[in-house]
């Protein structure tokens, strides 16, 4: 029988050094299993691999940035396929984008198979249902094809891991079938998550909302994204106003800020950071004078490039948490997309106010829906760019003609091109997970 074959020896070396409490043989031979609110808290609390594992390979395929030759020469098989849409990727390194994610969803299981057993393990259960939906969700923004409501129903999604058993086969479940198993998890952890918790490191109602309106969103399901990011704003519509911030600073914004629903940030990597990735020209330029994110998200290159230095994370690392700018995002474009262009522009530049310079924001204005959305597109891209949600948003608005883009990269004299639709928009899955699970390989 194939088994859970997305681990490979030196991931699973990886996880039960991680989880030696849990592990070490009892005289029976038997393994110790977490049976306690303290344990599982412990496993979810390890922030490295619930909060600091996200997978960076959709951003690093996005369009906010560039690289040059010399860098691009530098970088790991992996990443200079990644950064040229080329087939070879993740077979360089055990450690990937599929096995890390994975193993964050090992950890979420081992929660969710155990803590129903013991009293008062709702607060956790809820934590590892959202994580459990995280992950599944950034493995289907890569390694699945875009969510579309018309698409077959034979539309291949990913292996979905719903047990901590090893020894369950791999397959792939439906497309819908993934989606419904995330958003289903998504929901119990509303259900089962208090409104704060100690940490933002361990998610709360807000932002399993917050997760719910994301989800929604790539979904172009615009109702239910509405409906929840509403309800993420309900419970915090704090927003940061950049005048307070020091632009100057190297990490302008600080971690853990009033806007956070939820800290995560993209697993470490080197074409992504500032010394590497260069914001592509257009997009800074796209930033106006009296616009502060021009100053608090990027700084001067000495070949006159620019480095992004605006992460939530207050770090250079690249932040993917859920925050209240994004759920304003969210909010502004679906009321937008359902004709209510006064709510839509509202909340808009209610965002806008407070990144521009004190008393030189004009308020945006619409006439109509399509005037408003292409505003909130346009905001969107300037406000959310290096947070690993680009390449979602390629995805989804690649299917919209008059959204549709074809990105294009530039190396050594040689151009290489992903128009919309293009079957690269989905990553090739690891080559040893192919050959030991006997699962279908995604066209290329």
């Amino acid at each position: 029988m194939k088994s859970i074959a997305f681990f490979t020896g030196t991931c699973l070396l990886f996880f039960f050094c991680s989880c030696q409490k849990f592990l070490e043989a009892k005289p029976d031979k038997k393994l110790v299993v977490p049976s306690s609110v303290q344990d599982f808290q412990a496993l979810l609390d390890n922030t490295n691999r619930m909060n600091r594992a996200v997978p960076y390979s959709a951003e690093s395929s996005a369009d906010d940035y560039y690289v040059t030759t010399t860098d691009w020469k530098s970088l790991s098989i992996t990443s200079q396929n990644l950064y040229a849409w080329g087939k070879d990727v993740f077979n360089d390194n055990a450690l990937n984008s599929w096995s890390n994610t994975y193993i964050t969803v090992y950890y979420a299981n081992t929660v969710l198979d155990y803590a129903g057993a013991v009293k008062g393990t709702e607060n956790v259960m809820g934590q590892a249902s959202f994580f459990r939906s995280f992950a599944h969700w950034h493995l289907l923004q890569i390694f699945a094809t875009a969510y579309s409501a018309d698409m077959p129903s034979a539309t291949p999604g990913i292996p979905l891991r719903l047990s901590s058993d090893l020894n369950i086969p791999t397959k792939k479940a439906g497309l819908q079938e993934s989606y419904n198993q995330i958003i289903a998890d998504a929901k119990q952890a509303v259900r089962l998550l208090p409104v704060t918790q100690l940490f933002n490191t361990r998610p709360s109602k807000p932002a399993a909302y917050a997760l719910l309106a994301r989800i929604y969103l790539s979904m172009s399901d615009y109702s239910n994204a509405l409906l929840y990011a509403d309800s993420a704003l309900q419970l915090n519509n704090k927003l940061i106003d950049f005048n307070s911030l020091n632009a100057n600073a190297a990490a302008p914004i600080s971690q853990f800020g009033v806007e956070e629903f939820f800290y995560a940030i993209l697993t470490g990597s080197t074409i992504l950071g500032p010394s590497i990735a260069k914001i592509d020209s257009n997009l800074y330029r796209s930033y106006a004078a009296n616009d502060l994110r021009k100053t608090v998200f990027f700084s001067k290159n000495t070949d006159g490039s620019y480095a992004f230095k605006g992460s939530y994370a207050g770090t250079t690392s690249q932040y993917n948490g859920l925050s209240t700018d994004e759920m304003y995002l969210i909010r502004s474009e679906c009321n937008a997309r359902t004709g209510n262009i006064t709510a839509a522009m509202s909340d808009l530049n209610t965002l806008l106010t407070k990144r521009w310079k004190s008393g030189t924001f004009i308020p945006l204005i619409a006439t109509t829906a399509n005037e408003a959305l292409t505003q909130i597109l346009t905001e969107r891209r300037k406000e959310l760019l290096m947070r690993g949600l680009r390449w979602t948003d390629l995805r989804r608005l690649n299917k919209i003609t008059a959204f549709a883009k074809t990105i294009t990269r530039v190396i050594d004299n040689q151009t290489y091109s992903l128009p919309p639709g293009d079957n690269r928009y989905t990553l090739q899955i690891p080559l040893n997970v192919i050959a030991m699970t006997g699962i279908e390989q995604n066209p290329y």
